[in-house]
Formats: structure tokens, sequence, C-alpha cells
């Protein structure tokens, strides 16, 4: 896997790998794009780990493509485990791993569970109008991840989206 990803035009496999997820394609993937994919997301989250030595728990947004694209926003102390777990769930739903983003330590557990609600509960105000059933859900069906990315990794620019919206569009 790795000989080919380094001989390989990553852009071009990973279109090839989102249109076959989003055209129905079904696991176990017999489509090496869709297995390349998911590997050069991993090997880049680990990579790109922002100071890895650190303890913490961590913010992540998850993208995953299937017949539709859904991302996953969460926070981990563990993220190889708690990815594997993601990817293993998305998987048995017929969805691949083909984007990630993880941020530098958050805190403490209780720091970034707390950072994870408030960004969660946001995040469904702007981008759905409401929390639905006044749950506060991780996963975003039918979403851009890079717009997610964006909101979660810059909480700034998140309430702003949030002070923007229609206060008729916004519920508790």
């Amino acid at each position: 896997m790795t000989k080919w990803a380094e001989e390989s035009d990553h852009q071009a496999i990973r279109a090839k790998a989102i249109a076959d997820l989003a055209g129905g394609a079904v696991p176990p993937w017999q489509q090496k794009e869709i297995l390349l994919t998911s590997y050069l997301v991993r090997r880049r989250l680990r990579e790109e780990l922002p100071k890895p030595t650190e303890e913490g728990d961590r913010l992540y947004v998850l993208g995953f493509q299937g017949l539709r694209p859904v991302v996953k926003v969460g926070s981990t102390g563990f993220p190889e485990k708690r990815f594997d777990t993601h990817e293993a769930q998305a998987r048995n739903l017929g969805y691949a791993l083909v984007d990630g983003w993880i941020s530098a330590p958050a805190g403490t557990r209780s720091e970034a569970s707390r950072q994870e609600t408030t960004t969660l509960t946001l995040l469904h105000q702007v981008l759905n109008g409401h929390t639905p059933g006044g749950r506060i859900f991780e996963w975003f069906h039918g979403h851009d991840f890079e717009r997610i990315r964006e909101l979660v990794e810059n909480p700034k620019a998140l309430l702003s989206a949030f002070l923007q919206s229609s206060p008729s569009e916004r519920q508790p």
C-alpha cells in the first residue's frame, strides 16, 4: 500500500474513491482507490498530529463518504483507537474515511468534552437551524467536511456564524 501511495496521484485516487462510494460501492471494497484513500487519511493524521507527545484530549473531524457525505465531530484522548472504532462502524454502514483533521490538545477530558458539546450545539444551529430532537448528535449527514472543519478549527468563526444566523432559526 505504501509503495502504491507514493506512486499515485492522490487527488485522482480520492476523486475516484468518492465517486465509487457515492455510486453505491459496498464493503468489502474491491476498489483499491477506496482502500488507499482511507489509508492516506490515517497516515496524514498520524503525521500531522499536533504535538503528539503532549497529553490531553483533542477535537477531531472525520469525513466519510457513502451514498452521501457524513461528517463526525468529537473529542478523544486516544485518536488511533477512536478512529479505528469510527471506521469500523462506518464501513458496516457502507461508508469509507475520505478526510480528517485533529486539533492540538484541548485540555483535560472534562475541558475537551465541554468544548465539544458547545461546538456540536453551535454547529447544529448553524448548519441545521436547530439541535435535532433537543439532543446533541456528533454526526452531520449531507454536509461539507471542509466547512465543518473550518468551523471546528476556528471557534470564533463558528460563534460568528451562529450570531449571524436568524434568531428564528435558533432553538435552545
